[in-house]
Formats: structure tokens, sequence, C-alpha cells
């Protein structure tokens, strides 16, 4: 990884030090956090900063604004149904997942209950980091970076993109989870 990439905090930065630009980021697990375990192990590469190891869980763009996307999708909110993100890691704490739209719920789209968003939120303040990169990118130039770090990097919760032989069984079960709702049980 490149020097580039800035490091957020969620439990000690305020969003306000977030760009409000378009860029790249990392998701990456604090040393001493782990994703819930299931059946199959995920293999991890690492960002090394500051003297610290930490494993890549999930890269990802934003073409408009990394603060919108990266804290308010990801870290607050009741946005599992916006948030691939957070949906997966909800997926893989056995949240079920309800209908996002109650007038039309055969839509496919689904969220976690209140309770659940909530849980959700604040583990991921205190289990995860964001690493962040805003240099001047055409939209063009951002989506090609992040298929470069799924290939390089093959975080486990990137799906989509991700044709990497290892994890691919982690992907797979990640996958049946993710579609896994209380409603199709």
């Amino acid at each position: 990884m490149n020097n580039s990439f800035k490091l957020f905090d969620p439990m000690k930065d305020c969003e306000s030090i977030l760009p409000d630009l378009p860029g790249n980021y990392f998701i990456v697990l604090r040393p001493t956090s782990q994703l819930a375990p299931i059946k199959v192990t995920p293999e991890f590469h690492y960002i090394d900063y500051n003297n610290n190891h930490y494993p890549i869980i999930y890269t990802g763009i934003s073409n408009i604004s990394i603060r919108k996307r990266d804290y308010h999708q990801h870290f607050i909110g009741n946005n599992a149904g916006r948030s691939t993100l957070r949906k997966s890691i909800g997926s893989l704490m056995g949240f079920s997942k309800i209908p996002r739209d109650k007038n039309n719920s055969d839509n496919g789209k689904t969220k976690f209950n209140e309770n659940d968003e909530e849980t959700l939120s604040q583990w991921m303040r205190e289990n995860l980091l964001l690493f962040y990169s805003v240099e001047n990118r055409k939209k063009e130039q951002i989506e090609t970076l992040e298929q470069e770090f799924i290939n390089d990097y093959n975080p486990p919760l990137n799906i989509l993109g991700n044709k990497n032989s290892v994890n691919k069984e982690y992907r797979a079960l990640l996958k049946t989870l993710r579609n896994k709702t209380n409603f199709n049980k």
C-alpha cells in the first residue's frame, strides 16, 4: 500500500476529518479483533502501519465522498441494505435480515432489525479501522485501483469481482449467509 493512505479510527477520530471527496479505501481489523467465525477460516493480507499489522477484510470506492460512503454508510445507522460490508459482517454475526421496504417485501432488498443494526455499528467502531486515499483521480482510475486491490490483497469480504482461488470457499459461504433472510429460511 502506498503512502497516500491515511488512517481513520472511528473510536477516536471525528468524521469531519474524512474528506468529502472521491477515493479508495481499505477496511481492516484492529490487531486484537477477529471476524465472527464460520465453518471456513479466511486468509488475510495485511497493511503495516506504525509498527502494527492490520488484516485487510474489505476494499471499496466512493465516487463522490469518502465521508458519506465510508463513515455514514458503513459505521453508523441502519444501513445494511446499502452497505455490502455491513451486510456481510452482520451475516457473519448471525443477524437475520428483514425486508427493507415494508410495502414491497418481495424486491429482495433487506436490512437488519434496529437492535442488530445498533449492535453492528458498535462492533464495527470497536473492531475496525479505515485507511483511505483521495488522491486526485477520475472515476475510472478509482474503479481500476479497486479491482487491483481486490486482485492483490484478496479481501475475504469482497465478493464481487474477486476471482482469487484463495478464500473462494469462504466467499461462497459468506454469499450463502448474506442471501439468507428470516422470511426465506
